[in-house]
């Protein structure tokens, strides 16, 4: 199954994506997976280079820019602030942002936001400030990479791995174990932190690309799923989108 068969949320979307090992790549493929219009945003930042995942990109730095008109026009439209010294896209205002919200929804559009950064590296941990997800966010998805299961602690191996060190007992150097995975994807300060109370939360383990990886990362599915995540998803989000596999509550 796909990203969008396999969360089975509810339309129009409003879905947040956080953590580290995908962000970018599960947004978009959702984003043309589902029916209908869909705008894609970020409460933190995106990169320049990511422009071209969308059909048009739209700077929205003034309420002068929200021209929903145009947007549904399109299937998938990027919406972001200025572009900035160092290659990335800006959030649109925090106000600007409520308004394109509260026009999704007048409009039926789904809605999806990057809400986190982690610099391309496949975990990572939030830091104090992390991850800015909007109160209005409906559905919340949450991203690990399979890829650095095995390798040692380290800040090529997890964004934050101090934090990520605090929150499962590992030391620097010593090997990421699933377990350590788990226990920060169902920490209050780790995978769950800052999610809306009524959020549905959904996570994805990408990178599990064999057999063997598939079955080590299902080994921990149903801690997840107890752990307050509605469905979790194992596969590869490039190697094979279609063939993705769900866990889910009965």
């Amino acid at each position: 199954m796909n990203l969008f068969q396999a969360l089975n949320f509810d339309l129009p979307l409003c879905t947040a994506f956080v953590g580290a090992g995908g962000k970018t790549t599960a947004m978009f493929s959702l984003a043309r997976q589902a029916p209908g219009p869909v705008w894609v945003t970020t409460s933190a930042h995106l990169g320049t280079d990511q422009t071209h995942l969308a059909d048009r990109h739209y700077v929205v730095s003034s309420p002068e820019d929200i021209a929903p008109a145009q947007w549904m026009q399109q299937k998938v439209v990027l919406l972001s602030g200025l572009a900035t010294s160092d290659d990335r896209l800006s959030s649109p205002a925090p106000e600007l942002l409520d308004s394109i919200h509260q026009i999704a929804l007048r409009e039926g559009a789904s809605l999806l936001l990057e809400a986190d950064g982690s610099r391309s590296i496949p975990l990572k941990a939030p830091g104090d400030h992390e991850p800015p997800i909007p109160v209005w966010v409906r559905q919340v998805v949450v991203l690990a990479g399979f890829s650095m299961v095995g390798k040692p602690l380290s800040e090529k191996t997890v964004y934050r791995s101090g934090r990520f060190g605090e929150l499962t007992g590992l030391s620097e150097g010593e090997p990421i174990t699933i377990k350590c995975v788990r226990d920060v994807l169902i920490h209050p300060l780790g995978g769950l932190k800052n999610i809306p109370a009524e959020a549905v939360k959904g996570v994805i383990f990408n990178q599990a690309d064999t057999s063997m990886e598939q079955n080590l990362a299902g080994s921990v599915a149903c801690d997840l799923l107890e752990g307050g995540y509605a469905r979790a998803i194992i596969g590869g989000l490039q190697s094979a989108p279609d063939e993705l596999m769900c866990y889910s509550r009965c």
